[in-house]
């Protein structure tokens, strides 16, 4: 399918997260305290969200990074990761980031061990958000390091157990279906050294063991991708996302896309 491109050039998902890696520094040490990962988490976040905010930025003109904007939430002032709002129509989409950076102290040595308390966030994140402004897009995102595929025994990877406990949380396909679903969820995979970065939809399927693959054909619509996305294909999957959402998609017999905004939609 004929996308309309953000960029002028293909962003570059091995120069995001290298950069990211690097502005987070220095990497905690699996004995280090919790509050030296959870401020190398809070690092790494915070640039991925600019990042992600820079590269969204052509197709959603004013999206900006949590630290310049909040975004109303039923019972509390919160704040979302990544935010593109309107003043006509208030939050439009939200992109909430989490990650987990290291394995597990105890056996087996797995990245499990967040999973229930990630997704408890997730779907009171979402419910906050959705309740009160049932339109917007809520897109969530969490890093896992790639290894996190390799880990697999007698049973699935620490990656695979990702996909499935967070599937229930992810699919809202209408304003008035479940508040406390995020439209899209997906899992982030890289390589600490900065040298790879793939997304993966969680309602696709994974393997159980080992990596997603990263050739084949990516389907459209609500069809289940086949493989893990390009930070490219992530990007302009949130931007049709948003399309969907709140304007009128649109395509010409050659290819070229041409959506109307949801202002000549209304006229």
């Amino acid at each position: 399918m004929t996308t309309k491109k953000l960029q002028k050039s293909t962003p570059d998902g091995k120069a995001l997260i290298a950069e990211a890696i690097s502005a987070a520094a220095p990497r905690p040490a699996l004995s280090d305290g919790q509050s030296e990962k959870n401020q190398y988490a809070v690092r790494f976040a915070d640039r991925v969200a600019d990042l992600f905010a820079r590269d969204l930025r052509k197709g959603l003109p004013g999206v900006e990074a949590s630290a310049k904007r909040n975004a109303g939430a039923v019972g509390r002032q919160a704040q979302l990761d990544v935010n593109f709002s309107t003043p006509q129509y208030g939050l439009a989409v939200g992109i909430s980031l989490k990650s987990v950076h290291l394995r597990d102290k105890g056996s087996p040595h797995r990245y499990t061990h967040n999973i229930k308390r990630n997704a408890e966030e997730l779907r009171i994140e979402a419910s906050s958000y959705h309740t009160r402004q049932p339109y917007a897009v809520m897109i969530g995102v969490i890093f896992l390091p790639f290894d996190s595929c390799d880990d697999a025994k007698n049973g699935a990877s620490s990656f695979g157990s990702w996909v499935r406990g967070l599937r229930p949380y992810s699919g809202r396909r209408a304003p008035r279906d479940e508040a406390d679903l995020f439209e899209k969820l997906y899992i982030a995979l890289y390589e600490p050294d900065g040298t790879d970065l793939r997304f993966f939809d969680v309602e696709s399927d994974p393997p159980k063991a080992g990596r997603p693959t990263a050739e084949g054909e990516l389907l459209a619509g609500d069809q289940r991708p086949r493989r893990s996305m390009t930070y490219s294909e992530f990007l302009e999957a949130v931007y049709h996302a948003y399309l969907k959402r709140n304007a009128a998609e649109f395509k010409w017999a050659d290819g070229e896309e041409s959506p109307l905004t949801i202002d000549e939609v209304i006229e």
